[in-house]
């Protein structure tokens, strides 16, 4: 045990409920809040539309249904409102919306609930916990904050990117001031605020965030699925490099087009998967041997995994990118930017390039395209990399730092 008793809130399913997994693996999970849990008819809904198949991924086997509150009728309507909200602005304020409603739907529960102060812990995540930290803190519980991304430093570099690519964001507009200023009050009022990346560390930093307050903590990896075809890439002369995610400016799209081009006469082939959230026009800039998969199932990217000889990442900005570690435990090296979590060592399982410099992404790509041994010896250390971020292990990390943070560092449910 850690001594704490972990309260989680969670909208979502991000990183497979790797939390609260985490903390039930140690035996500290007291409970999970989170909107969608889908207790019964998995098997039905998982054969069904898009939607439902999303439904039906609202679980988890290792977290028990019995510590689980859902509010999943609410959910649904606040989905379905959720989806008339077309601009970047109206978008992300209502990110805010539901996640305000989310957290008066917690307290809720939470007033009918003892928790002890010094035993009982609150771990949330940005934008969806402001009014539960406020409650619990009068209640002097522990509160802690996951931000799981770099903020509005991130959302300056993001506009620096559509400014310097006029007409490739799919929606124009930016992030509006009032979803900024939830999530920094949610670092102001929490006791503890977890990032996910030394980068993302610096990010608050620049927001005023003293850096005593924060917690530097990895994003743990389990393996999904079979990963039986580690050790087996670039069978052929043509090197497949595969991109996994959200099309967009922030993950560096353009970088990667750019350096398809330098490469045009190589053989090397682009596969682009993930939504897409760039213009018509900036996806047919591309050259033939970039080829746009669009939005992929969990069983897809598992093959895109198997079929690939490494993955790219040229991120301008990441709170961490777990895909970096998927791809490894499949045996894929990757290439990446200092821009996100730190997961690769260089020459060893990987390669790092600066971020926005398509010459050197190429430059990276081909290296690997000519250095076969090399290829092969970094397909090789991948997975022993992966294996470093065991959920279990970041999990027990976590909690030692926020021990050690506790210990050194007055907690504002002390009594200020």
């Amino acid at each position: 045990m850690s001594g704490l008793r972990w309260t989680v809130s969670q909208l979502g399913a991000r990183q497979h409920y790797g939390i609260p997994r985490g903390f039930e693996m140690t035996g500290s999970l007291r409970a999970l809040y989170t909107d969608i849990w889908c207790r019964r008819g998995r098997g039905l809904l998982s054969h069904g539309p898009l939607f439902a198949r999303a439904v039906a991924g609202r679980f988890h086997p290792q977290i028990p249904s019995r510590k689980v509150t859902s509010f999943s009728t609410g959910a649904l309507v606040q989905s379905l409102r959720s989806r008339q909200a077309r601009s970047v602005r109206s978008r992300y304020l209502d990110y805010a919306r539901v996640g305000e409603w989310f957290c008066r739907r917690v307290n809720q529960s939470l007033l009918q609930v003892q928790l002890i102060s010094g035993v009982d812990a609150f771990f949330g995540f940005n934008t969806a916990c402001l009014e539960t930290i406020q409650l619990l803190r009068d209640r002097k519980v522990l509160t802690i904050v996951d931000q799981i991304d770099p903020g509005a430093v991130e959302e300056q570099m993001v506009q620096e990117e559509v400014r310097r690519w006029p007409g490739w964001q799919d929606v124009p507009g930016k992030i509006p001031e009032e979803y900024f200023r939830r999530i920094e009050a949610e670092w102001e009022l929490a006791d503890l605020v977890v990032v996910n990346s030394k980068w993302s560390a610096a990010a608050l930093q620049q927001r005023g965030v003293d850096p005593a307050k924060m917690i530097v903590a990895p994003v743990g990896y389990e393996p999904v699925g079979s990963t039986s075809a580690i050790g087996a890439h670039a069978r052929s002369n043509v090197l497949r490099v595969l991109w996994l995610g959200t099309v967009n400016l922030r993950k560096g799209i353009p970088y990667l087009i750019e350096a398809a081009k330098l490469l045009k006469d190589e053989a090397i082939e682009f596969i682009v998967a993930g939504p897409l959230a760039i213009s018509a026009e900036a996806v047919a800039s591309a050259p033939p041997k970039v080829s746009f998969r669009g939005r992929v199932s969990r069983t897809e990217t598992a093959d895109l995994y198997r079929q690939a000889d490494v993955f790219i990442l040229p991120t301008v900005s990441d709170g961490f990118a777990i895909t970096q570690l998927e791809a490894m435990g499949f045996g894929l090296p990757v290439i990446t930017t200092p821009n996100c979590g730190e997961v690769v060592t260089p020459g060893n399982d990987g390669l790092i390039v600066p971020a926005r410099d398509a010459e050197a992404l190429a430059a990276a790509i081909l290296q690997l395209h000519r250095d076969r041994a090399l290829l092969a010896a970094m397909s090789l250390a991948a997975p022993a990399k992966a294996g470093q971020f065991g959920l279990l292990e970041q999990t027990k990390l976590m909690e030692s730092a926020i021990r050690n943070r506790m210990e050194g560092v007055k907690i504002q449910t002390g009594g200020n």
